[in-house]
């Protein structure tokens, strides 16, 4: 009963005293989103359609919008496009740029190739804590969890004890806590390092009082699992993650909907990802057994290896390092890779070149329109998330963007001893990396952290040899954390403070003050507000948006469009033909991506010969096409008896990647 008075007190002043959060009054709720969105649907009938998928543990409804022209076909003849919005619910910008896509896909361009399918939100109940006062940072949806396994559920969550509308955190000192004061800006705390012999001076807490008088703060707050991390890949059960892929409603349903819509040839994320700006991430380690490894006799040759023993993974790295360029270092998860050893865990480097030529592109492509690139680069794709399970188990083409994040700090910008950036690196030719000149190669390896062993000499050498490009290198470089010098603030804090003090006037930081705490005693409360670093305000939304969301569009010109380039028929005698095809990927992308060929999965394409009484003396009737790369063509031969005159129809077939025909006369020679 005590417990219950003093939660009611607090949540009572709280109310009195919150002010309200005036941008998440702009920003959809889920409420909105639904409302809004199938507003449009209505008055757009004929090209969009709504598909109903679940409602969460909150209530929320969660659709699919689908636009184009085939809305009321069951059997799709189009490809698809799937779009994927604000799957952790927390990324309000990424459920607004939905709203922009959905009214440029009421154009008939936009549709005339694809067929689009869109989830403006799908973790619902994670958006409307963005709505709430007081403002908290919450993914979880709104399924009961018993966090701490005692008798109550959801009972002992965060509160806003200064009643300023957000909540913050609670620092009290103490000597046994483990954290300190950042040297360069006292506001900020890091963990004492005591390998250095620094002491902990204070413990840290999410705002709030201890409910359930466990002598534990806020340990289970209202709400359950982060539907945008409930996918199947790398999945790790947990009471955020679920108890296992697809536990909630809503990610089942998607998963089901995508998987009974074998026409779907790519897939878009809106949220805190850029594989638009930045390549998917490796380094992971996978779960094979690197001590018993068998090497494939197609690939024992190559390095002398025997395919009759196995091997550990430092014997393979021993035995693949000459093969590889001086200086390049061969990694487990490279051998892994090469060899399919295991789950598939790190991207392909074959899909690899085709993401960093389109970063390139896009990066170019925002230049172009002005638009100011010099931001910290988007997060990591998490385990579970959506993108990964679409590139690692679906194997298409998967991209996605991320309309903000913090700008670099000036000093950040201009800060570098060498004179070069990451940037201007990667649009280096080999010659112009060369005319750096040892000095400024060896600064600029120092000032972004790399290896020891990539020296300036050794470098410039393996450019001049043709054996890694500028370009390698700035990939390289961007996936190497940044390093920090003692008793300075790490980028993405320099860059929080910058843009506090410039753009937010300094109100995205609650300045540390005093408070008496009912069980704590005196307590300093504070720190960052949450979502400044994700969402700017909502003024801001729709420059961001209209400067990069057009690329989606640029990116689906380049998906695979297979179709037949030409035919050849060659009489071979009174009743025999030679019939030679040629099969085209119009496109820069491969049908599929080398992550789809490892997984057998999408589909093949199939060509089917059809015609009255053929007798197929060599060929088949329908031949399989498992992969073309972009921009490039195979040629299929066929024997094929029949009557001279004969009419032979040709279909290529895929669901994804475009359907032709083409009718040929079996007779005199043909081209």
């Amino acid at each position: 009963m005590k417990h219950f008075f003093m939660k009611t007190v607090f949540l009572f002043a709280a109310t009195i005293m919150a002010l309200p959060n005036v941008d998440a009054q702009k920003y959809k709720t889920a409420k909105s989103v639904n409302q809004d969105m199938n507003a449009l649907a209505q008055t757009n009938a004929s090209q969009v359609k709504v598909h109903k998928l679940a409602q969460t543990y909150g209530g929320n409804q969660v659709n699919i919008y689908e636009f184009g022209t085939e809305i009321g076909s069951k059997e799709k003849t189009k490809p698809a496009i799937f779009v994927m919005a604000n799957a952790e619910g927390d990324n309000p910008l990424a459920t607004e740029a939905s709203f922009a896509l959905a009214n440029a896909l009421l154009k008939a361009e936009n549709t005339a190739r694809f067929t689009w399918y869109l989830v403006p939100v799908l973790n619902a109940d994670a958006l409307d804590h963005y709505a709430e006062n007081p403002l908290w940072d919450n993914t979880r949806n709104n399924r009961p969890y018993n966090d701490d396994m005692d008798d109550a559920v959801d009972e002992d969550g965060p509160e806003d004890l200064n009643g300023d509308g957000f909540i913050t955190q609670m620092r009290i000192a103490d000597p046994l806590g483990m954290w300190i004061p950042e040297e360069a800006d006292a506001r900020f705390l890091r963990r004492a390092n005591t390998t250095k012999g620094e002491k902990g001076m204070y413990k840290l807490y999410t705002e709030g009082i201890d409910n359930d008088g466990d002598g534990v703060y806020n340990e289970d707050p209202i709400g359950g699992v982060n539907s945008g991390l409930n996918f199947p890949h790398l999945f790790k059960a947990s009471k955020t993650t679920g108890a296992w892929p697809g536990s909630e409603p809503e990610v089942y349903e998607v998963m089901k909907f995508i998987y009974a819509h074998p026409e779907i040839a790519a897939t878009f994320t809106f949220g805190s990802t850029d594989f638009c700006r930045q390549a998917p991430q490796g380094g992971r380690r996978g779960s094979a057994d690197f001590t018993k490894i068998k090497v494939p006799r197609r690939m024992a040759s190559q390095f002398g290896a025997d395919p009759d023993r196995t091997y550990t993974m430092d014997e393979i790295i021993e035995l693949v390092q000459p093969m590889v360029p001086d200086g390049m270092e061969v990694t487990p998860s490279m051998v892994a890779g090469f060899m399919g050893l295991g789950a598939a865990v790190n991207p392909l480097d074959e899909d690899l070149r085709f993401y960093n030529e389109l970063n390139k592109e896009y990066k170019e492509y925002l230049k172009a329109k002005g638009f100011d690139a010099e931001r910290l680069p988007a997060e990591k794709a998490k385990d579970g998330s959506f993108e990964l399970w679409s590139y690692y188990h679906l194997g298409i083409p998967t991209f996605s963007l991320n309309f903000f994040t913090l700008p670099k700090a000036e000093k950040e910008k201009k800060e570098s001893g060498s004179g070069v950036s990451i940037d201007q690196l990667e649009k280096m030719s080999a010659d112009d990396f060369v005319a750096l000149g040892e000095e400024k190669i060896a600064a600029f390896l120092k000032e972004n952290n790399a290896p020891e062993r990539f020296s300036a000499a050794k470098l410039i050498e393996m450019v001049q040899g043709g054996q890694f490009s500028p370009a390698q290198m700035a990939g390289m470089m961007k996936q190497m954390p940044k390093p920090k010098k003692e008793g300075e603030l790490d980028e993405k804090t320099k860059a929080f403070i910058a843009y506090d003090k410039e753009v937010l006037n300094g109100s995205g930081f609650v300045n540390w003050t005093t408070f008496e705490h009912p069980t704590l005693g005196t307590v300093e409360i504070g720190g960052e507000k949450d979502f400044v670093r994700t969402t700017p305000d909502f003024e801001k939304a729709e420059a961001l948006i209209n400067a990069q969301l057009p690329w989606i569009f640029e990116v689906a010109k380049k998906l695979p469009q297979l179709s037949i380039l030409k035919t050849e028929v060659e009489l071979v005698s009174a009743d025999i033909f030679k019939l030679t095809v040629w099969v085209q990927n119009e496109h820069y992308l491969p049908f599929p991506t080398a992550m789809g060929t490892r997984n057998n999965r999408p589909a093949p394409a199939i060509l089917l010969i059809d015609g009255k009484d053929l007798i197929m003396l060599e060929g088949k009737e329908r031949t399989a096409i498992n992969s073309i790369d972009g921009l490039k063509a195979l040629k299929f031969s066929f024997m094929i008896q029949a009557k001279k005159g004969t009419t032979v129809a040709l279909k290529l077939e895929s669901k994804f990647a475009g359907s032709d025909q083409e009718q040929v006369v079996l007779s005199k020679d043909q081209k």
